[in-house]
């Protein structure tokens, strides 16, 4: 008897939980179907393709070797370190460390970390997450052009991460500023030339 009771109560539990699980399954399918794929999911928005404009130049060159070596000596003129050239596809990869103090955000720390002392708390280290470096890094793609022989499509892509007193992470991003990608291909516009011309 005590057997029995045992099984059916083991029957009624494991009953229950199945009961329950399909429930929420099915709850869980339903809501999934109704949504559907929006339709715009898949279409590029306007501010992407605005961004792939700034980043983007088209160059006459007579190979995507004479580019790169171009972009190999702008990029160390503006102080990139050249971390890695795929020649055969045309990538370039650089990055420079660069300071990211700033005055503002260092006053407002201390005046925070002052506030702190004053209100008694023994914690305060605020200016400890006050940003010090960032490392800008770079990626350039070129790429034969598809309308016209002996003209190659240039695209850059800036990123950034900022780190604080502790080489701790404080923000990640991408660079999306026009006058530093108008900077970069007006001097790779340049060296192009001198080294057509040597």
């Amino acid at each position: 008897m005590l057997i029995a009771n045992s099984w059916a109560n083991s029957w009624a539990n494991n009953r229950f939980v199945l009961t329950a699980c399909g429930v929420l399954a099915t709850f869980l399918l339903a809501g999934c179907a109704a949504k559907g794929i929006p339709e715009d999911a898949l279409r590029l928005q306007e501010s992407s393709l605005e961004i792939r404009n700034i980043q983007t130049r088209t160059f006459s060159a007579a190979s995507e070797m004479e580019i790169l070596a171009a972009s190999i000596a702008v990029l160390q003129d503006m102080e990139y370190g050249i971390d890695e050239i795929e020649r055969p596809l045309g990538v370039l990869t650089a990055s420079k460390l660069v300071d990211a103090d700033s005055s503002s955000q260092k006053t407002g720390l201390f005046f925070l970390d002052l506030l702190c002392a004053i209100g008694g708390s023994g914690d305060c280290d605020s200016s400890t997450h006050a940003d010090d470096s960032q490392k800008i890094m770079l990626t350039m793609v070129v790429m034969p052009s598809l309308a016209n022989e002996n003209e190659f499509v240039t695209r850059v892509t800036l990123q950034r991460v900022v780190f604080d007193k502790e080489s701790r992470v404080n923000l990640r991003e991408k660079i999306v500023d026009p006058e530093i990608y108008q900077q970069i291909f007006e001097n790779l516009s340049k060296s192009i030339f001198l080294q057509a011309n040597q």
